[in-house]
């Protein structure tokens, strides 16, 4: 049945409808679910149905570039029914139907494939927000895409802002708190009353080493009346080796850190814990972050230019570490097993194929780690939230493809 506007109106307000339906479905879309669009879906698009239904030609009046153009479909209706495979006419196209549309024209897509499509649609056809779109215009180039996200608040340099001022100024010890309490005065709130000593030191132990205190240091601090009590117990606790050991777990996790490789038989990684006993070292240390991210990125290079700097009499790069403070240098080399972690295919078929997913796990777990930005959708396209483009992602690709994995000595 062929799709026509009975009218300007109802044309556009079919057009709002989409938009409005692509909004409200947009919000109940869960990260993992974008991430698969992503990462399986739209490289699909791309490669497959996006020559002949895109910006520049429409075969049908259909375009399948962004979601609103999806839902809106072409001469035969809606392209997909969220939620709905079977009703849906782009995946009766890609299953070629004898009844109906059989897409791509040159041939049949693997199961696989359709699969994915079929399992988006399934998912209620996930689109990242910021390309739902309207279907609508030609799309901006790169140059100009990249001129407006570098403008977006969090690409700006940090700069030093002013406390604001606040009614009770009494109550704020730190310009910190100004912050908060300016927030509660916004919110007609008051800030809660100060509490008791054996509340603090349980927060505080379990905040700073995640681990009670003993009832011998609850009772010791709140019969100390010194001026300095609190301060003691907190440098106490920072220059316990379990601090390091608590917040570097939550380090590990961002660095997907583990001992075998997670792929069928999970292999062991050969010494994986050196590179935990490092980062838990570089808290304990308290190794300044630019060093901490320097030596994560380039970390063997680091060490030559340590033991040339020693060889020439200079002052030696890195740390003493806290358990032999006299004899072992903080070890820069160590830092690079972030890379090598993460699960590895122990026989791929594809072994090109399977170099170039885990490099794309290494990029895509830097950027979340050091940028808090998911760089690896770049691997099939021009970034669609930030400015980041396909060829920052085969730059750093390239850096890592130079690379190698070996055992080194320390």
């Amino acid at each position: 049945m062929t799709h026509r506007s009975l009218t300007f109106v109802v044309s556009v307000f079919a057009v709002l409808s989409v938009a409005h339906m692509v909004r409200a479905e947009e919000k109940a879309f869960a990260p993992e679910q974008i991430e698969f669009f992503e990462k399986q879906v739209r490289p699909l698009f791309v490669e497959h149905c996006q020559k002949c239904h895109d910006s520049a030609k429409q075969k049908g009046n259909l375009r399948l570039d962004s979601l609103a153009a999806v839902l809106k479909g072409g001469d035969s209706g809606a392209a997909i029914v969220p939620g709905k495979p079977d009703e849906s006419e782009l995946i009766k196209a890609l299953r070629y139907d004898p009844d109906g549309y059989q897409m791509p024209p040159d041939g049949k897509l693997p199961s696989e494939t359709v699969a994915v499509f079929v399992k988006w649609v399934e998912m209620g056809a996930p689109w990242p927000a910021s390309t739902s779109g309207t279907g609508a215009g030609p799309a901006a180039s790169w140059a100009e895409t990249f001129a407006t996200r570098t403008e977006r608040w969090s690409f700006q340099p940090l700069q030093r802002v002013a406390p604001p001022v606040v009614k009770n100024r009494d109550w704020s010890r730190t310009p910190i708190d100004r912050f908060l309490l300016a927030k509660l005065e916004e919110a007609g709130l008051a800030p809660a009353p100060e509490t008791d000593r054996r509340t603090w030191i349980r927060r505080a132990y379990f905040d700073t080493i995640g681990l009670p205190p003993t009832p011998a240091a609850v009772s010791a601090f709140v019969a100390n009346e010194s001026p300095d009590a609190f301060e003691r117990v907190v440098d106490e606790l920072l220059a316990s080796p379990r601090f390091g050991e608590r917040w570097g777990r939550h380090w590990l996790d961002l660095a997907r850190y583990a001992e075998s490789r997670g792929h069928e038989f999970d292999a062991d990684i050969p010494n994986p814990w050196h590179y935990r006993d490092y980062v838990i070292r570089a808290l304990n240390d308290d190794l300044p972050y630019d060093e901490f991210v320097t030596e994560h990125m380039a970390g063997d290079l680091v060490e030559e230019a340590t033991h040339r700097t020693k060889a020439q009499g200079l002052r030696p790069l890195g740390f003493p570490s806290v358990d032999q403070p006299s004899t072992i240098n903080h070890q820069p080399l160590r830092a690079t097993g972030f890379w090598y972690l993460g699960e590895w295919v122990h026989s791929p078929v594809d072994i090109r194929k399977d170099e170039t997913d885990r490099i794309d796990n290494m990029l895509e777990v830097y950027g979340k780690t050091f940028l808090g930005l998911t760089i690896s959708c770049a691997r099939c396209h021009d970034h669609k939230f930030d400015p980041i483009s396909q060829k920052d992602y085969y730059a750093l690709a390239g850096y890592l493809k130079s690379t190698s994995y070996a055992q080194r000595p320390f």
